[in-house]
């Protein structure tokens, strides 16, 4: 191995061509004021000019080589230059403001490189020499989850192509395909809430519900209809096992009680079914990580391992179970929940445009929400609140009417409460006489954003069933469609 010392990758050229288009058009500063920050600036001297030009222009101040001189170091010398000079030489240097943005980019896809060249090196230097008994491939994956932190980082270059001609591309893509990129949902009543027919690749979706509604139920009937089209499909599981969600498929395709599946009470046929599901299953695409204390950049280290080895031309889904169980990110351990939450979407959604994959978010939603006389959820009962459903491409919701009568029903003490409850709740519900999931928007990007679907649950199986196979009761309909 060679001992040579290598210099670190910068662009002293462009941080200096940036430099002096700010000095001479302080409206450059906005094209790269989103994704640039002094520290990606290589020479020392150069962040504190491009801070100081940023602090004024935030102020509504002008940031010339004269009024940014003042708070710069006075008797530093650049070769044989003052500052003065230099930031003067910077701004009659500049050859123009057309580029700003790509020299911008240019900074930062440096300070990108400088950033994985420490994390490999911290982490050559404990392969080195690592303490007894520590798996240097298996347990120490810091060196992965920053390199997926630091894809996500990365900053588009501005197409030169219009966005009709890009537009034209897209549609005829999609007609020589004969489809949108994207994994299948199976039930159409989603379909029509999020205004989308299938979940389309490097989109972020969310799923909001609260706990014991039967999220994962729904989340398991979509896997399990994505890989009998033969999508891949990787689960990040912070709730339930593998062997848990097997189980959870088998009670859904074969009408098999879970309950009757872990004491092992199966017919002959209904073992040949568990069989012949399990094996078949095997030969999937298909992963369930068991998760416990991972953040963001992990996950997205798991998926883009999980993408590489089943690479096809159908993009794979990932799928989170559920985002409230991420570790936050160091920098917002301390922050309150929205920060954590637009940190942790921010990496996800990044990630699955970066890997082409729809991602789908389970939300379990706040408390506050659930003590509403309608608690019909809303986007602030997302994780990290209202604010929160501006990560997702779309997002939708699934709601029980019957575990939240069944809670008011049991405190009720008064005719209004039992007023309450009338108003709120299918009368079938309160009756006890059916189950009905309502499914709703929280976002979509097109359509109509006040969609809402019904579907009957099962509980015996844990699945949820189109009404649109049913005899639908019009007195519940009648019912939802006033609400």
């Amino acid at each position: 191995m060679s001992d040579k010392i290598r210099e670190l990758p910068s662009n002293i050229e462009a941080e200096q061509g940036l430099l002096g288009a700010i000095l001479i058009d302080n409206r450059v500063f906005d094209r790269v004021a989103s994704f640039l920050e002094e520290e990606h600036f290589y020479e020392p001297l150069h962040q504190r000019i491009y801070l100081v030009c940023g602090e004024l222009i935030r102020m509504g101040k002008a940031a010339t080589p004269i009024t940014v001189k003042s708070f710069l170091p006075a008797k530093t010398k650049i070769g044989d230059m003052t500052v003065t000079q230099y930031l003067v030489t910077l701004a009659t240097a500049a050859v123009g403001t057309l580029t700003a943005r790509d020299l911008g980019i240019a900074i930062h896809e440096a300070w990108l490189a400088r950033q994985a060249i420490s994390a490999a090196t911290t982490f050559l230097d404990f392969a080195y020499d690592p303490p007894p008994g520590v798996d240097v491939i298996g347990e120490r994956t810091d060196l992965e989850d920053r390199l997926a932190q630091l894809r996500g980082m990365r900053v588009k270059s501005e197409t030169r192509r219009g966005a009709g001609a890009r537009y034209l591309d897209s549609m005829e893509a999609v007609k020589h395909r004969g489809s949108v990129v994207g994994v299948p949902i199976g039930l159409t009543e989603i379909q029509r809430v999020i205004s989308e027919p299938s979940f389309e690749a490097s989109n972020y979706y969310g799923l909001l519900s609260s706990s014991s509604e039967g999220k994962t139920s729904l989340l398991i009937q979509i896997v399990r209809h994505a890989l009998e089209a033969g999508y891949p499909v990787q689960i990040l599981s912070f709730d339930q096992t593998a062997e848990q969600i097997v189980r959870q498929m088998v009670a859904q395709a074969f009408s098999i009680e879970a309950r009757r599946q872990r004491f092992g009470d199966l017919s002959a046929s209904e073992w040949g079914h568990a069989n012949e599901f399990a094996t078949w299953l095997d030969g999937q695409p298909f992963e369930v990580k068991d998760c416990t204390h991972e953040g963001a950049p992990q996950l997205v280290g798991y998926a883009r391992t999980f993408t590489r080895k089943y690479m096809t031309d159908k993009p794979a889904l990932i799928v989170l179970d559920h985002v409230n169980a991420v570790s936050p990110e160091k920098s917002t351990e301390r922050a309150d929940e929205g920060t954590k939450a637009a940190a942790i979407n921010g990496i996800l959604k990044a990630a699955a445009k970066s890997l082409g994959v729809p991602w789908l978010v389970l939300n379990q939603r706040n408390t506050r929400g659930m003590v509403r006389d309608n608690p019909r959820p809303i986007a602030a009962d997302l994780y990290g609140g209202e604010a929160a459903k501006r990560a997702y491409d779309a997002c939708y919701y699934l709601y029980r009417f019957r575990k939240f009568c069944e809670e008011r029903k049991a405190i009720a003490s008064s005719d209004a409460d039992w007023k309450k409850i009338h108003k709120v709740f299918p009368l079938s519900v309160v009756n006890g006489e059916k189950d009905i999931a309502e499914i709703g928007c929280i976002k979509c990007r097109f359509g109509d954003p006040n969609i809402r679907e019904t579907l009957d649950f099962e509980a015996r199986y844990t699945r949820y069933v189109s009404q649109e196979q049913q005899a639908v009761d019009q007195e519940e309909m009648s019912f939802l469609e006033r609400m």
